[in-house]
């Protein structure tokens, strides 16, 4: 009889076991623990619900990549996570998965200010400026007596690097199903700031850190520190070689058969701070070229994450002497502005208003499409480069810069180098958007308006411009300033 017992009781232990691995205890967030104002569930619902609703109805693109089903399943997962009151992060935390979802990288969400000040005050930092590199993430910097610049980190108090960043991305938005963006949007400061909003603010971090070359492992311990020191940390590193060096947003280089053509924006907003005009740059340049005779062109937009609509245009009207249309068409919401006035800024949003309803009219199937004439396209040039094209690329090269890179996919012999392009190959959603208040958290999303179909069809739809060439530096060459993918192409060239 006492055996039986015993058995009984060994059986029981054994279910309680493998029910606590299925079951963890749900462990309290320290997220949980900031003091940052709290907000009923009430006025948290109202916000989730104008949030959603703001999307649905502004969001020309919403549904893309994915269908209205997958998108509602999302958005029911996430407000059932609202379970009672929650400071302004935790919330925020809940409904960034549902904008990220939208799957375009020109709508996200920003924390008001008060917060991410109050943040700043009191949040606790893992002291370390990152470069993802292969997916992987090196740290940059050592701390105090810990030799941890260019070690992998392997994992971070127990959760590997994998499973964090998998729960980093859930947050970030990108174009479809692109990921090479969202590993840009750790790089830096960016990494350590976003593990202490998105998943935790420890007292110490236990680490797991790798040197690639050796295969060597290496423990250890570390205190948090405030978003003060972070920054002092990350300073350190942009202040020394090679991450010291001062560049010019536009700049073009003679060098033997080749020229090499840096465009690190299509903004004339940020060119104008450097008295830089875009075309009258582009124009000059491809003078030069032309008068040069070369025949081999290397265009880096590495860094070129778009700007000013048009621009693209005008460069790909140097590098091609057949004609082309670049949009299939520019769809435009229909939506009640009214029912928005007081969530924005009026006077914007008025005048939002009247420029959507005079560049676009209703079609026949009730399309809001842009009006012929709006931005008409570059006329082709009479003396074109038509020589080699090599195009470096990674995931900064965004929207514009995208766009650049698929219609010289489409309609070029060019030779793409480095990293997936960041933005989709097949266009965006962008142009005008509504800043969108949510009036109890005051959390920001920016909503994008103008949906621009591209006229093209090689593409992998979710995917940005895949390259020829994939490659990337090694955190060795990263450290010592070698740019590998400027070497490659120049070791094709030759």
């Amino acid at each position: 009889m006492n055996k039986q017992i015993y058995l009984i009781l060994f059986l029981l232990f054994l279910f309680s076991c493998q029910n606590e691995k299925k079951n963890p205890p749900i462990l309290e967030n320290t997220l949980t623990k900031l003091n940052i104002e709290k907000h009923s569930k009430i006025e948290l619902v109202q916000d989730f619900e104008l949030l959603v609703n703001g999307l649905k109805e502004v969001h020309t693109g919403i549904y893309w990549y994915s269908t209205e089903k997958q998108f509602d399943s999302i958005v029911q997962h996430q407000k059932r996570q609202i379970k009672g009151s929650l400071n302004s992060l935790q919330f925020f935390n809940i409904i960034t998965p549902i904008v990220a979802y939208t799957k375009e990288g020109h709508c996200y969400a920003r924390l008001p200010e008060k917060v991410e000040t109050k943040i700043e005050q009191i949040g606790k930092y893992l002291p370390f400026c990152v470069k993802s590199l292969n997916n992987d993430i090196y740290i940059l910097n050592n701390y105090k007596k810990n030799k941890t610049k260019g070690l992998k980190i392997v994992s971070i108090n127990g959760d590997s690097i994998n499973n964090i960043i998998n729960k980093l991305f859930k947050h970030i938005p990108s174009d479809g199903n692109n990921r090479s963006l969202k590993y840009r949007e750790l790089d830096d400061d960016l990494f350590s700031s976003a593990y202490a909003i998105n998943i935790e603010q420890p007292d110490y971090f236990d680490l797991e850190l790798m040197d690639v070359s050796s295969k060597k492992k290496l423990n250890i311990k570390i205190q948090s520190v405030t978003s003060e020191k972070f920054y002092k940390e990350c300073i350190k590193v942009w202040n020394t070689y090679p991450f010291n060096k001062k560049e010019v947003p536009l700049s073009l280089k003679l060098e033997n058969h080749t020229a090499v053509l840096t465009l690190n924006t299509f903004s004339n907003r940020e060119l104008s701070k450097d008295s830089i005009n875009f075309k009258n740059f582009i124009s000059s340049s491809f003078e030069k070229i032309i008068t040069s005779k070369l025949k081999n062109l290397i265009i880096d937009i590495r860094k070129n994450s778009g700007g000013t609509e048009g621009n693209e245009d005008y460069l790909f009207s140097y590098l091609t002497n057949k004609p082309y249309q670049k949009y299939k068409y520019v769809e435009a919401s229909v939506f009640d502005y009214n029912k928005y006035l007081r969530y924005t800024d009026s006077v914007d949003l008025k005048e939002l208003e009247t420029n959507l309803i005079r560049e676009h009219k209703l079609d026949r199937k009730g399309r809001f499409l842009r009006i012929n004439g709006v931005e008409k396209p570059e006329p082709l040039k009479e003396n074109p480069f038509l020589g080699k094209v090599y195009i470096l690329t990674s995931g900064n090269t965004y929207s514009g810069g995208a766009e650049f890179s698929t219609l010289m996919k489409q309609h070029t012999n060019a030779i793409f180098i480095g990293e997936e392009v960041g933005g989709g190959y097949f266009g965006n959603t962008s142009g005008y958007q509504l800043d969108l208040i949510l009036p109890n958290t005051e959390i920001e999303i920016h909503i994008p308006i103008l949906q621009f179909v591209l006229d093209v069809e090689k593409g992998i739809f979710g995917r940005g411009v895949i390259p020829d060439f994939k490659i990337t530096q090694t955190i060795k060459e990263h450290l010592n300033g070698i740019d590998a993918e400027m070497e490659f192409t120049k070791s094709k060239i030759d």
